[in-house]
């Protein structure tokens, strides 16, 4: 447990640079995007990168049962098995890549039908998505594999390190491009330059770190059908997360237009880097998670699973307090009135934030213990009725109708079905006391953001200084409903003990 626990928390650490580095700077490279090129260009780019997401699919989510199927033969230390996964996943990698680069190619024909109005002037949107399918295509071919070995043998941090390196080396180059040769086809370029830098770097510290690691052997048949299973599952799932983001894009560019689209990526950047912030903890701890499943019993980790959640959408309600009283003071700083959308459009972001953030821990019980193929059936009445609600929607109420349909498939199929499916196969028990708990915390949230926002309404102080004050208040006063309804629970005991024992470790590691 103590080796588990070090390992999440030093990978978290990490991904918490990383992360805020990845947050800050293409801040500052769509900032430098909208003002040297304009809100059309933004638009664009957040177009070809959406319309690649969902060609992606390709992928079916097979990193994630990788990473999975290692957890028990590294447990066991059984290298020649993790080898011949290995070569395994490299071969697959390469078929997958060749997919998305033929698929990516016979698209390219209709890519003037998802752009209402017109494309800015002296742009090939065919050269132009030529580069970012090169992008999305070199992940596959270079070392793809190399990246889910380092995650799965907890060294997420050397990944988090990696890509701090190759990021902010990127978005530098990428703003000094727009800055001083207004050129978007140069800014495009660096982004495949990007991917291969990071892959190949990963794949020399995998080498130097797991010398004794290559690709070699070969898997059995039980070994791929398994494997297979757990892709398709893990397929379905993947096909609705993708269509609540991407899907979401490409509505409003068809149905609205780049400028609108611009307007809406805007926010859900703001809203996405939070969200982002808050997966970095999920990300650094699944594996950990995954090995507690493999070595712990049931009840000790729902014993576990009670105070992830509790910590978690704790968290998550302070971030959406925060969110609710800087989300439009920031965005009329940052881009201006002309960008803004009205007070009530931007709840709705924060509604979206935390309905989102409701499945995450539950999303990571079934993630580590494999449970994809369960949850076929989820995912796919999830994304029919997502897409469907997008089309519905956004032809009644236009930019809120892509949020509400958005937020509604959340809560009605995501939150409570997903939930069933873990509590059903694995945890093997009643979910009434997780969907009490899961109430409370939202009640909790609700009471959270009200205050906070009623308080930062007496903050009238202009410009970034009032900015950095209503962030003072939001958390003071969020953190202060939280700890005054919560602080007599035993529940809240549980969870600071477990936050005091985490910090010690990180401490008493930190020394040595």
């Amino acid at each position: 447990m103590t080796s588990r626990r070090y390992n999440a928390v030093r990978n978290i650490v990490w991904a918490v640079i990383n992360k805020a580095m990845v947050i800050i700077m293409p801040f500052a490279a769509r900032t430098a995007m909208i003002y040297y090129l304009g809100v059309e260009y933004t638009g664009l780019g957040s177009l070809f990168t959406s319309v690649l997401t969902v060609l992606s699919l390709a992928e079916l989510g097979f990193s994630s049962a990788m990473v999975f199927s290692m957890y028990e033969p590294i447990n066991k230390g059984d290298e020649e098995k993790v080898c011949a996964l290995l070569n395994f996943y490299r071969l697959v990698y390469a078929v997958i890549g060749l997919a998305v680069l033929v698929v990516g190619l016979v698209f390219m024909p209709f890519l003037p039908s998802l752009i209402s109005g017109s494309v800015p002037g002296g742009i090939d949107i065919y050269v132009l998505y030529g580069i970012y399918l090169a992008n999305t295509v070199a992940g596959y071919f270079l070392f793809a594999h190399k990246v889910s070995l380092l995650t799965a043998y907890q060294r997420g941090d050397v990944v988090s390190k990696v890509g701090l390196a190759t990021n902010v080396g990127m978005y530098s180059l990428q703003i000094a491009a727009l800055v001083l040769t207004q050129n978007f086809y140069v800014y495009a370029a660096l982004l495949p330059l990007s991917t291969i830098a990071n892959n190949v770097a990963c794949n020399v510290l995998s080498k130097r770190l797991f010398p004794s690691i290559s690709c070699r052997g070969r898997l059995g048949r039980e070994s791929i059908r398994d494997i297979a299973k757990r892709v398709s599952g893990v397929f379905l799932y993947k096909l609705s997360s993708t269509t609540r983001t991407s899907f979401d894009s490409i509505v409003i560019s068809a149905f609205l237009g780049l400028a609108v689209l611009t307007q809406y990526q805007n926010y859900y950047m703001v809203v996405s880097s939070v969200s982002g912030m808050l997966a970095v903890v999920i990300n650094a701890i699944t594996a950990s998670v995954g090995d507690g499943i493999v070595s712990k019993s049931r009840e000790e980790n729902y014993s576990d699973f009670r105070v992830f959640i509790f910590l978690y959408m704790s968290v998550a309600a302070v971030c959406a307090a925060c969110l609710a009283c800087l989300i439009q003071p920031f965005m009329r700083i940052w881009v201006g009135e002309d960008l803004a959308v009205a007070d009530s459009l931007s709840m709705l972001f924060v509604l979206y934030f935390y309905v989102q953030t409701m499945g995450d821990i539950v999303y990571l019980y079934r993630t580590a213990a494999g449970l994809w193929w369960q949850d076929r059936v989820r995912p796919v009445v999830e994304s029919a009725a997502n897409i469907a609600l997008n089309l519905l929607f956004v032809q009644v109420w236009g930019f809120a109708g892509v949020l509400l349909a958005t937020v509604t498939t959340l809560i009605v199929i995501n939150f409570g079905w997903g939930a069933h499916i873990l509590f059903k196969h694995y945890f093997r028990r009643g979910m009434g006391g997780y969907l009490v708990l899961q109430a409370r915390q939202f009640a909790v949230a609700l009471a959270a953001c009200a205050v906070a926002y009623l308080a930062c309404g007496f903050v009238d102080v202009p410009g970034i200084p009032g900015l950095f004050l209503k962030l003072a208040c939001a958390l003071l006063c969020s953190t202060a409903v939280l700890w005054v309804i919560s602080f007599r629970t035993e529940l809240f005991k549980q969870s600071a003990a477990f936050a005091g024992g985490t910090l010690r470790l990180l401490s008493k590691k930190a020394s040595r």
